[in-house]
C-alpha cells in the first residue's frame, strides 16, 4: 500500500466532458457547505474548530472551491461525499439520458443494495434487487451489530427515510460509547454533541429489511426485489444478466408473508418477469454489485474486464458467529443495563487476552444480541457456556446457554472471517461496484464515531460500513453530474471514489498492525505484505512521534496525530486528508534522515579519498 499512490489524483485535470460535469454539479453543492462552515452557521458550525488554516488540510472547506485546483476539487470532495447532494436544478444541462427508460441490476439486497435501489429508484431507473439469500428480517441468520457513524446515517436523512427507527433522528438513542463489561466500566464517551457526529448501532438484518419495505412502499411500479435468486453469469458486452432460483426459493417462499411485491406480481419495471424457471435473462442498463465480500459481479468483472485485479493483503484467522434473541437477564450485568439505559445507547464487550471476545447491544425494540468471536469449540452447548463463564464472572448464565445453544446448532451459519480487499478499479463495461464488493475492510479501526480502542474489530464494526453507504452516494452524486451517461459513468465513479478508498484502507491497516491489535491473529497473503505492515507501523510510528512533538512545541499551529484521526469524527472531514496530513508529518523526517545519511557517506569517501 504505497503512500505514493496517493497522490495520483491530486494533479489530475478532469479529462472528459462528462468528469467536468461531475466536477460542476458538486462544486455547487461544497460552496453552500462552504459558507455555512465559515460563517459557523447554526450551532453545528459553532461546533468546528477556531482556527481554520489547519482545517483546510483536514478537509473542511476554509475557502471558495473555485479557487481551488480542479483536480485537488475531485479527490478531496467527490471521493469523500460527506456534502448533501445536489438538487435537481443544479444540473447544469438537460438531461441526454431518461433514467425512466433504464434498468438497473442490483446484486445484493443487504443495507447497501437497498439503499442503491432507493437513490436509483428516486432518480427514475427502474430497479430490480436479487439476493441469493431469503427476505431479511431482524436478527435472522445474517445478521450482525453494524455501526453506522454520522457518514453513513446522512443517506436516511436524505432519502427522509423516518419511518424505520434504527438509523437518524427517529432511533431512539445515538450511540453513546461502549461499555467494557468485563471491567464494570464506561469507556470514553463518543462525542455526539454535534449531528455532524452521532453514530448509531443496529442490526444488519433488521435494517435491510426496514429499507427494502420502505423501497417497495415508495416505488411500487420502479423496484422489485426477488430473494433466493443469484446472478450465474452475465453478458457484459450485450448487457444481459443469467439469473437463476436457487434451491431455498420454494421454501421459503412458502413460509414468509407475501410482501407488497409479490401482491402485485413479480413483473420487473422493464417488463421483465421472474418465475421459477432454473434459469432466466435479464436485460439491464446499469449492473450494481453490491453482494458483498464475496462478490458475484466481481468475479465477473475479474473474467471478463482486461487488467482488473483484486487483492487481499491480510484477514483475520478468527471468525464471528451471531447471536441474537438473548434473553433478560436476571441479574443486571452493569449498573443501569436494564433501567436507565436506552436501547442502542451503548454496545458491551467482555473480551480479555487470550479468552472469547462478546460484544452485544439493545436495539429499539430492547432485543438483545451481537456477535460472539474466540470460542475454542462449537461441538457441544455445555462447553461454551462453561467456557464464557469461566471466562468472565459478571456474564449472565442466561446468555451463556442460549449462545452456547445457537453457536452449536447446525443451523448457526460459519463463521466470519473479516479481510481487507482491494481492487484496481470498481467498475466495467456499464458496471460498478459499491461497499464490501470493491473495497471490504476488517473492522479492526475504530467506527468512526467511538473512541480510541473501542469496539475494535469484527464483522459490521469499523469503517466499512459507513463507507459503503458513501459509495453508494457517491454513484448517485456521479449519476446526477454526468448527466446520467452510463457509458462513462462507471470509469468516473471508480476515478473519484478511489482515493478515499486507499485512504480509508491506509488508515485500516494502520490500526490493524497496531501493537495493540498484535495479540489478533492475522494472516497474510504473502511476505511481501507481512514486510509492507511492518512500513506501515514504522509510518504511523513517525506520524504520531512527530505530530506530537509539533504540537507540544507549537500547540497554536499543529495538532497530534491522534487528533488529526479523530478529527473523522466529522463527516465533513475527508479520508484523503487525514492521510496527507500525517503523511506531511512522516515525509519531512525519512527525508531528513535520508539526506543525513547520504550526508555522511559523502562525508566519509571524501575522507578515504584525502
Amino acid at each position: 500500500m504505497c503512500l505514493s499512490t496517493l497522490k495520483e489524483t491530486q494533479c489530475r485535470r478532469p479529462d472528459s466532458r462528462t468528469e467536468r460535469n461531475v466536477l460542476r454539479t458538486g462544486l455547487k453543492c461544497c460552496a453552500h457547505r462552504a459558507r455555512l462552515l465559515c460563517q459557523g452557521h447554526g450551532a453545528e458550525g459553532a461546533a468546528l474548530p477556531a482556527r481554520i488554516s489547519f482545517g483546510r488540510a483536514l478537509g473542511l472547506v476554509a475557502k471558495h472551491p473555485h479557487n481551488m485546483p480542479r483536480g485537488r476539487v475531485v479527490a478531496g470532495t467527490f471521493a469523500d461525499p460527506v456534502m448533501d447532494a445536489p438538487e435537481v436544478d443544479d444540473e447544469v444541462e438537460g438531461t441526454r439520458w431518461n433514467p425512466a427508460n433504464l434498468t438497473a441490476l442490483v446484486v445484493g439486497a443487504g443495507p447497501t443494495g437497498a439503499l442503491a435501489a432507493h437513490y436509483l429508484a428516486m432518480r427514475g431507473y427502474g430497479v430490480v434487487v436479487v439476493d441469493k439469500g431469503p427476505r431479511p428480517a431482524p436478527w435472522d441468520a445474517a445478521s450482525v451489530p453494524l455501526v453506522l457513524s454520522s457518514r453513513g446515517a446522512i443517506a436516511f436523512e436524505e432519502l427522509g427515510l423516518d419511518q424505520q427507527r434504527r438509523v437518524g433522528p427517529s432511533a431512539p438513542s445515538p450511540l453513546r460509547g461502549v461499555w467494557d463489561a468485563a471491567a464494570g466500566r464506561l469507556r470514553q464517551q463518543v462525542d455526539d454533541s454535534s449531528a455532524f457526529r452521532h453514530a448509531f448501532v443496529t442490526d444488519r438484518s433488521g435494517l435491510a429489511s426496514d429499507l427494502i419495505d420502505a423501497a417497495e412502499q415508495r416505488y411500487p411500479d420502479r423496484v422489485r426485489f426477488h430473494f433466493n435468486t443469484e446472478l450465474v453469469r452475465a453478458e457484459l458486452k450485450n448487457r444481459i444478466a443469467v439469473l437463476r432460483t436457487t434451491h431455498e426459493a420454494g421454501a421459503a417462499a412458502a413460509a414468509a408473508p407475501a410482501s407488497p411485491a409479490s401482491q402485485q406480481g413479480e413483473a420487473g419495471p422493464a417488463g421483465q418477469a421472474l418465475d421459477s424457471a432454473q434459469e432466466q435473462e435479464v436485460y439491464y442498463d446499469l449492473m450494481v454489485g453490491a453482494d458483498g465480500v464475496e462478490s458475484t459481479v466481481r468475479g465477473i468483472l475479474k473474467a471478463k474486464v482486461k487488467d482488473f485485479s483484486v487483492i487481499r493483503p491480510v484477514e483475520e484467522e478468527m471468525g464471528c458467529l451471531p447471536v441474537s434473541r438473548l434473553p433478560p437477564p436476571a441479574q443486571e450485568p452493569l449498573p443501569g443495563f436494564s433501567t436507565s439505559h436506552k436501547p442502542q445507547e451503548y454496545l458491551y464487550e467482555w473480551s480479555a487476552p487470550g479468552r472469547p471476545m462478546v460484544r452485544i447491544f439493545k436495539d429499539h425494540e430492547g432485543v438483545i444480541g451481537g456477535t460472539v468471536t474466540g470460542l475454542s469449540t462449537t461441538t457441544s452447548t455445555e462447553a461454551v457456556r462453561d467456557e464464557l463463564l469461566a471466562a468472565y464472572g459478571n456474564f449472565p448464565p442466561e446468555w451463556a446457554a442460549e449462545i452456547g445453544r445457537q453457536v452449536c446448532s447446525p443451523a448457526c451459519p460459519a463463521a466470519r472471517r473479516a479481510c481487507i480487499l482491494q481492487c484496481n478499479q470498481f467498475w466495467g463495461p456499464r458496471a460498478v461496484l459499491l461497499g464490501d464488493a470493491a473495497h471490504a475492510v476488517t473492522g479492526a479501526s475504530r467506527p468512526v464515531g467511538l473512541p480510541a480502542g473501542a469496539a475494535g474489530g469484527g464483522v459490521g464494526v469499523g469503517q466499512g460500513p459507513s463507507a459503503a453507504i458513501e459509495s453508494v452516494r457517491t454513484l448517485a452524486l456521479v449519476l446526477r453530474g454526468a448527466q446520467d451517461d452510463l457509458d462513462k459513468v462507471p470509469e468516473v465513479f471508480s476515478r473519484v471514489r478511489g482515493d478515499a478508498v486507499m485512504a480509508m484502507q491506509m488508515l485500516e491497516f494502520m490500526e490493524l498492525t497496531r501493537g495493540g491489535s498484535a495479540a489478533r491473529a492475522l494472516k497474510f497473503q504473502s511476505l511481501w505484505f507481512a514486510w509492507s505492515a511492518l512500513l506501515t507501523r514504522f509510518f504511523r510510528f513517525l506520524s504520531e512521534a512527530t505530530g506530537r512533538l509539533l504540537a507540544a512545541l507549537l500547540p497554536s499551529q499543529f495538532i497530534s496525530a491522534e487528533k488529526v484521526v479523530s478529527r473523522l469524527d466529522d463527516r465533513r472531514i475527508g479520508y484523503s486528508e487525514v492521510i496527507k496530513m500525517m503523511q506531511g508529518y512522516a515525509t519531512p523526517v525519512v527525508a531528513l534522515v535520508l539526506g543525513g545519511a547520504f550526508v555522511g557517506l559523502l562525508m566519509a569517501y571524501n575522507r578515504m579519498l584525502g
